[in-house]
């Protein structure tokens, strides 16, 4: 100590001023670091505590949510259709619409409580009455059977005959949710 001490009585008086200046600034600086340092760590502390109370939050409503599912799924037992049960009932419903159409059973796409399983059902040049009462029928077994999927293009009639009736070709998914047991 006893050496910085001389060291530092040997400099002139500007040098000694502006060494005690330079000090005092980077003692300062350092000061402000260390503040900024902690207030930032002070709030990621915060945001992360608010993370957690979120995903309690969450975490808490769980058992309220399943109690939700498990209700709907009672009361839609023997209501929601199966894969078969579909295929059948959307089947049927468009021979009695439109009995030339092309239909195809498509992959079910299974998650942790459901199963949502889906059929394409595709009218060529069909009236517009056709496509209209096909997708009236479907809506009416709503919500047990829906359209996820539709997709409508129409055939205009040629430049020769233009008072032929505009046809459609239309793409309809018909899709069901069957819940699961847990």
């Amino acid at each position: 100590m006893r050496s910085i001490e001389k060291l530092f009585l040997r400099l002139n008086g500007r040098e000694q001023t502006l060494l005690v200046l330079s000090l005092w600034v980077v003692f300062v600086l350092f000061f402000f670091n260390i503040i900024q340092s902690a207030t930032l760590l002070k709030d990621n502390w915060q945001l992360t505590a608010q993370t957690m109370n979120g995903h309690k939050m969450v975490l808490d409503l769980k058992p309220s949510i399943d109690a939700a599912l498990e209700q709907q799924k009672t009361e839609q037992e023997n209501k929601s259709y199966d894969k078969k049960q579909l295929s059948n009932l959307a089947s049927r419903l468009s021979d009695r619409v439109f009995p030339q159409r092309d239909y195809r059973e498509l992959e079910s796409d299974e998650r942790e409580r459901y199963k949502q399983h889906r059929v394409r059902i595709k009218f060529q040049r069909a009236s517009y009455e056709d496509v209209n009462e096909y997708a009236a029928l479907i809506r009416q077994e709503s919500p047990y059977m829906f359209l996820s999927d539709v997709k409508i293009e129409p055939n205009y009639p040629p430049d020769n005959r233009p008072y032929d009736p505009t046809t459609f070709d239309a793409t309809f998914e018909v899709s069901s949710v069957e819940f699961l047991n847990p």
